[in-house]
């Protein structure tokens, strides 16, 4: 079981970081397009506008469920350094149930926005139900991260910060 849910981790870390990548290149291609329309007026890139934004709001969280997954969001980690195993356990406990609580509140209400949205491009004349699927989706996956979160921190699986990392 635990091997079957190492490759699932696995795929869906693989999954974020080659749909950021795909998606940054993406935007970097079309922008760079873009300027060169601008510059050379002699092509057209077909449905710019509304490609940028699909690319853009699945690298957004694609990018963010990455982040939610390896726990590298920001984080003050003073209170870690000072707490002792107990607490710092039941820190983490809290810590992952406010996550919980702002990937159920992703999950639906993306849920509920895709559902209502009956909208299509004016373009490619594709269902927007593509672009806003990507806030659901990514917010069940971060959900599912955050209750292993919260199962690691009732275990007593908690991890001290050891090195310190700054912007200088």
């Amino acid at each position: 079981m635990n091997a079957v849910l190492a490759r699932v981790d696995r795929a869906i870390a693989d999954g974020c970081r080659w749909g950021v990548c795909g998606c940054f290149l993406g935007l970097f291609v079309l922008l760079s397009l873009g300027i060169v329309q601008r510059m050379a007026p002699v092509f057209k890139v077909p449905g710019y506008d509304e490609l940028v934004e699909l690319l853009f709001i699945w690298m957004t969280f694609l990018g963010a469920l990455a982040l939610w997954r390896e726990g590298t969001l920001y984080k003050v980690d003073l209170l870690d350094r000072m707490l002792n195993a107990t607490a710092r356990r039941v820190l983490e406990a809290l810590i992952h149930l406010c996550m919980l609580a702002i990937a159920a509140i992703l999950s639906w209400a993306g849920w509920d926005f895709l559902r209502q949205s009956g909208e299509t491009t004016p373009f490619l004349q594709v269902d927007k139900m593509w672009w806003y699927a990507a806030i659901p989706a990514c917010g069940t996956v971060m959900a599912v991260y955050s209750v292993a979160g919260i199962w690691r921190a009732v275990r007593g699986q908690v991890e001290i910060p050891r090195e310190l990392v700054t912007l200088s």
